[in-house]
């Protein structure tokens, strides 16, 4: 019983330290960020910036308009005009 228990143990490890490198991963070029946390969510380069047309901020490199990522150089964002109206939307 004893080593079932301690085979079990040792299988689960490999997964949970895993899981845990995956939910350090900053966040990468074009993803979703709050720029009001005490540290920067973002990727190394990139910043959590709000273009310009969006309502909402992204991980975009400086400036975010040399960016090819649609959410960075605001052509896939919602528009700042329509964030009320895309809050209801979901």
């Amino acid at each position: 019983m004893k080593l079932a228990m301690k085979s079990i143990r040792i299988g689960v490890a490999p997964v949970v330290i895993a899981a845990f490198i995956v939910g350090c991963d900053g966040g990468r070029e074009g993803e979703r960020c709050n720029p009001n946390l005490s540290h920067d969510e973002c990727s190394e380069g990139l910043s959590c910036q709000r273009p310009a047309t969006c309502a909402e901020n992204y991980c975009c490199p400086t400036p975010y308009a040399s960016s090819a990522n649609p959410f960075c150089n605001g052509v896939g964002c919602p528009a700042a005009g329509n964030a009320a109206a895309d809050a209801g939307a979901d």
